[in-house]
């Protein structure tokens, strides 16, 4: 093991606005197993998963641009498509990619109060229906609602339920 890591560059694309500078915070969803309660005949109850909690995304950018906050005005139907990489390095001097891909819809943009000799910013909530994040091309996670992949890092758990129902 190479210990802690630090970040040391960062950028992202969102709906086609690349951020490099301007990405100043970037929150990657919360992955949580929904779970429910199990007992029937058992002296000692348990929980089995049912599925997976919403998730949703957060970004802070300084200085966004119209294009930009457009994303927020997409009609019904249309998604915006963010992707952020990130380059790691450990204390041992080991290397690392990161890439993030969120796929869903900006639910809210909020502005920062607007303060003489500070740089504005704005902060986007996404509600996510598609993530994957991969590291050093190894996937992590690859979870998409519409075509219903659940892939938490061994396996896609969908694929038999999928061709179960003719999806596969």
């Amino acid at each position: 093991m190479g210990g802690q890591r630090s970040r040391i560059t960062r950028a992202g694309m969102i709906n086609g606005q690349p951020l490099i500078k301007e990405l100043e915070e970037f929150t990657a969803p919360e992955i949580k197993k929904a779970m429910q309660d199990t007992r029937g005949g058992s002296f000692i109850p348990g929980q089995i998963m049912v599925g997976l909690e919403k998730m949703s995304s957060m970004f802070k950018v300084k200085g966004a641009n119209q294009e930009l906050l457009a994303a927020f005005g997409l009609s019904a139907g249309e998604v915006c498509q963010v992707d952020v990489k990130e380059s790691h390095q450990d204390e041992d001097g080991n290397k690392f990619a990161i890439v993030y891909s969120l796929t869903g819809e900006v639910i809210s943009v909020t502005e920062s109060p607007s303060k003489m000799g500070e740089l504005p910013d704005s902060e986007l909530e996404m509600a996510v229906s598609a993530y994957k994040k991969t590291e050093n091309g190894k996937l992590i996670y690859e979870i998409d609602r519409n075509a219903q992949i659940l892939n938490l890092g061994k396996g896609d758990l969908m694929v038999e339920h999928r061709r179960n129902i003719g999806m596969a």
